[in-house]
């Protein structure tokens, strides 16, 4: 009877603190904690063990110095604009995205031939090569926003992707999406079109962030400088070129590693190098998926069984044992292609020691 008694007893012990572990996954603090780990993991994989991914994409950035080079304000952009997608579809690339807003109205009252230089523009790119253009939605609204006519019927439905940046809660670029649920079924974004006009095999979920080199960057400013030759070829040509804002202090996003090899020392990641990784990512069909909840509950419950070491010391050790094997698994996990989330495994451990712990405090007296 004393057995029994006691087997009963273990077995609610365990079932209790795998309880504990599995109500923790489903609270806010168990997310946090999941990305952060989540992050760390990038940072490893990406200084040890990065995946390698063709040198098919090409950025090119509207930096600072670009905006000073180009005397007209960014809305009256449409020359210089014009002219690098002119110059980079002649290079023969692959595809060219444009990360970059087009205008919602015309502004050759401003100056007469603004609108017919970006259209011109728009159209050497279009006839020559796959062409992606953001459809930007107004945070107000949450509507499309409007885009001038000529362009609107120069690209078509077919060429247009909602610029959106998926961010998690805390604000970090960590996950994207090929389609945006609307009342109509879906509408594609950037990478979701691009992967469409390239007839290519994307995959959803996590940006890799370990995966492939630092990219070619090429100022705009550097664009509209060259002549039509073999410099933009070889820059530009059988690549996906990307055009968006690389500025220091706009357009950024906090990303868990910041591939952009051109700044030494960023707390965030310009947008258009997230943009660029996300393509990268989906294009490879190389993004990581969550692990499935019957595995996430497994290993809770497999980590509860630390509560059945009778000695709390010892419960603790194996606890910093399990722990270890737990993050090198989801380490090897996530370069395999499943992220294993490890907050509440190790809410787990530290339930399982602290009941140890309690019930030799509790003998003690």
């Amino acid at each position: 009877m004393r057995d029994d008694a006691g087997s009963a007893s273990r077995a609610l012990a365990v079932a209790a603190v795998a309880l504990a572990g599995l109500v923790f996954a489903l609270t806010p603090l168990s997310w946090r904690l999941d990305n952060a780990l989540l992050d760390i993991q990038w940072q490893v994989l990406t200084r040890l063990d990065g995946r390698p991914a063709p040198d098919d994409i090409a950025i090119v950035g509207i930096d600072e110095a670009s905006v000073r080079a180009i005397p007209e304000p960014p809305a009256l952009w449409h020359a210089p604009l014009g002219l690098a997608l002119a110059r980079i579809a002649a290079a023969k690339p692959r595809a060219i995205l444009l990360d970059h807003p087009l205008p919602e109205r015309s502004y050759d009252g401003i100056k007469p031939g603004l609108d017919r230089a970006l259209f011109d523009g728009l159209a050497t790119a279009v006839e020559a090569v796959p062409l992606v253009a953001p459809l930007n939605i107004d945070p107000r609204t949450r509507g499309a926003r409007l885009i001038h006519k000529p362009y609107l019927a120069l690209l078509g439905e077919s060429r247009l992707g909602l610029s959106l940046s998926a961010r998690d809660p805390d604000g970090v670029a960590r996950r994207f999406s090929l389609l945006i649920p609307t009342e109509d079924g879906g509408f594609p974004t950037l990478e979701g079109r691009l992967c469409r006009v390239l007839k290519a095999e994307c995959t959803e979920g996590l940006i890799h962030f370990a995966l492939g080199k630092p990219y070619t960057y090429v100022p705009l400013k550097n664009v509209l400088a060259m002549a039509d030759g073999e410099l933009p070829r070889r820059l530009f040509r059988d690549r996906i070129v990307i055009i968006g804002d690389a500025q220091a202090f706009s357009g950024r996003l906090d990303a868990p590693v910041n591939l952009a090899g051109w700044e030494t020392e960023a707390g965030s990641t310009p947008g258009v190098v997230v943009r660029a990784q996300t393509v990268r990512t989906a294009l490879a069909g190389a993004a990581p998926r969550d692990a499935s909840t019957p595995l996430r509950g497994l290993l809770v419950s497999l980590a509860a069984l630390v509560v059945l070491v009778r000695d709390w010391r010892m419960a603790g050790l194996t606890a910093l044992l399990v722990a270890g094997l737990a993050a090198t698994a989801s380490v090897t996990s996530l370069r395999a292609g499943v992220h294993l989330p490890m907050g509440p495994v190790i809410f787990t451990l530290l339930v399982a020691v602290a009941a140890r712990a309690a019930g030799a405090l509790r003998r003690s007296r």
